[in-house]
């Protein structure tokens, strides 16, 4: 009796540190390393701008981008964004703060699902560090796009509609109704695939459990707080811009998913493989004992069916589909990282395998690579120019990373020498927690081209640019209306993602200034209100610049290029002084 009490006791201990452990890698990787990187263009500055401008407009119903309707998602993503700029101000950690909360969210729900299937707390909290340290989920998770929340709100689905169908008692309904609230929130973040990824999760795995009954009467109730949750925006974005549902539906999610090589984003239907494996780094490593494990432990339970339809079913979907981008894939993360723990608890818990050398190499790499490291930190270069990895010249990265290296390597040699699996996959994780929380400050800013990180060259522009007419190709108008947004911003050459946009709305394509319209903008120039060309392709646009020139349709401008950007400011003499 004694025994079985002093067992008791250090399994409350261990959970006590686990979830104390699960807090600090959370707010290590997802919370304070917010701001450390720049801000990424296209996506990121395009997150930013679409809820800075409903701010600005008070338009809250019908999304707009430069001032140009955007149909590409539905709005709930942005009024996120909007009430973290509006508590936290407009700065890049309020713009990634809701990616962060919902990769919190879906860490609680895994960790929920897990408790309810073995009935442990250890187990469960480790399964929600095993999910807040794969690679994918951290670096979505921390990035200012809308598959973070998008896949917080499917695993809060599937997660409530599992804990209703367990539930005996009256919470059954609260779940459920939970379970369609957070599939309505789905909706209004991505649109209809917050409806096809549970109910292709949810109705293989009832019929496969046998639960024909369930399958027919416990999908109501959801559906209907789901239809409650999305119906008001969706009545009211009808009402202020009927289009918006007919190119939703049929572009952005027909056309995406059966278009072919004419989709956005065609990939080959092997293209998740590899996405998969990097995205699971580091547990990737522990993978082949979780399947031993769980080859132990068998499918034969209600909740290792479940993440088995969660984790391959969404995954099959998405191979078929004509369009794919890595991120499509998270939702597919949760059930792995469950799947993972449990099977590397109960591998562990099987075999005396704690002494084999073998285990000892990860650790030994991880030290060798991070010594490395740090001895080769003073011989790199500092100057961008010169091939430095970093625009501040803050070699000593280099250094922080080799440090992290060897923690990382120290704790994976300590997880090995642990008689207990609990701790070895507690340990583990710490380990790769510290490298992942040091990532965001790691990006190569001096090996990016400037138009994918262009806010710190563009700011320096700000001043010419607020009493001037800024034109701005595709690839910069995102930013260009972020960081300038007292400046008169339009929309240059090719409109790229806002083509249908300008294509449809008369009053849209009166503000796109197209190319062969350059010579005439630039004629209204002036020293009280300047014509500013912001351009990536600079070669490309300096010989169109050049043949206006030589026919006397334009005066001659003031440039700046630096790498792939191109400013060119009419006229000449209202370009700064350097």
């Amino acid at each position: 009796m004694k025994q079985l009490s002093a067992q008791r006791a250090e399994s409350r201990r261990f959970t006590r540190w686990a979830i104390i452990g699960l807090i600090v890698i959370f707010i290590g990787i997802y919370v304070l390393p917010l701001g450390l990187r720049p801000m990424v263009v296209p996506d990121e500055a395009r997150y930013a701008a679409i809820p800075a401008e409903m701010i600005r407009t008070g338009e809250w119903t019908v999304p707009h981008l430069a001032g140009i309707r955007y149909f590409e998602k539905p709005v709930l993503g942005y009024w996120m964004t909007a009430a973290s700029f509006l508590a936290f101000g407009e700065n890049t950690e309020a713009l990634r703060l809701p990616s962060a909360v919902m990769s919190g969210l879906a860490i609680i729900m895994i960790l929920l699902f897990v408790r309810r299937w073995t009935g442990r707390w250890d187990i469960a909290t480790l399964s929600g560090v095993v999910l807040a340290t794969c690679l994918e989920p951290v670096i979505l998770g921390t990035t200012a796009i809308l598959d973070a929340p998008f896949a917080a709100c499917v695993t809060a689905t599937i997660v409530c509609f599992y804990l209703g169908w367990r539930s005996q008692s009256s919470s059954k309904y609260g779940w459920l109704i939970s379970a369609g609230v957070a599939c309505g929130a789905a909706f209004l973040i991505k649109g209809f695939l917050a409806v096809a990824l549970p109910t292709m999760v949810l109705a293989p795995w009832l019929a496969w459990s046998g639960r024909w009954k369930d399958l027919v009467t416990l999908p109501w109730l959801p559906a209907a707080a789901a239809i409650a949750t999305a119906l008001p925006w969706s009545i009211a974005v009808h009402g202020a811009s009927p289009e918006y549902w007919d190119y939703f539906f049929w572009v952005e999610h027909i056309q995406r998913f059966t278009g072919g090589a004419e989709a956005q984003h065609p990939e080959p239907w092997w293209f998740f493989a590899p996405i998969l494996v990097v995205g699971l780094i580091p547990w990737l490593f522990a993978s082949p004992l979780a399947v031993m494990g769980l080859a132990r432990r068998g499918f034969g339970s209600p909740e290792s069916r479940l993440l088995l339809c969660w984790a391959v079913l969404p995954l099959i979907f998405f191979s078929v589909s004509s369009g794919k981008l890595p991120t499509y894939i998270l939702p597919c993360f949760p059930p792995f990282a469950a799947l993972i723990t449990v099977g590397l608890i109960e591998h562990f818990g099987s075999v005396d395998n704690h002494r084999r050398v073998g285990q000892l190499i990860p650790g030994s790499i991880l030290a060798v690579i991070g010594i490395v490291a740090i001895v080769s930190s003073p011989f790199i270069p500092t100057d961008s120019v010169h091939g430095g990895p970093w625009e501040d010249g803050g070699t000593w990265r280099l250094a922080i990373v080799g440090l992290t290296l060897l923690f990382w390597g120290g704790t994976d040699w300590v997880s090995c020498r642990s008689d207990d699996g609990l701790r070895r996959v507690f340990i583990g994780g710490i380990g790769a927690a510290a490298f992942l929380a040091i990532m965001p400050s790691l990006l190569p800013t001096g090996w990016m081209k400037i138009s994918k990180a262009p806010m710190a060259w563009l700011h320096q522009w700000t001043p010419l640019a607020e009493r001037s007419t800024v034109l701005a190709d595709r690839d910069l108008i995102h930013a260009g209306y972020w960081i300038w947004p007292n400046a008169d911003v339009h929309l240059f050459g090719n409109p790229g993602e806002m083509k249908w946009g300008v294509m449809n709305f008369k009053e849209h394509a009166e503000a796109h200034i197209q190319t062969s319209d350059l010579a005439k903008a630039v004629q209204a120039a002036s020293l009280e209100q300047p014509v500013i060309l912001v351009v990536t392709r600079p070669d490309q646009y300096q010989k169109i610049i050049g043949r206006l020139v030589g026919i006397n349709h334009i005066s001659e401008p003031a440039t700046k290029s630096d790498r792939d950007v191109l400013l060119a400011v009419w006229p000449a003499e209202a370009m700064p002084a350097n």
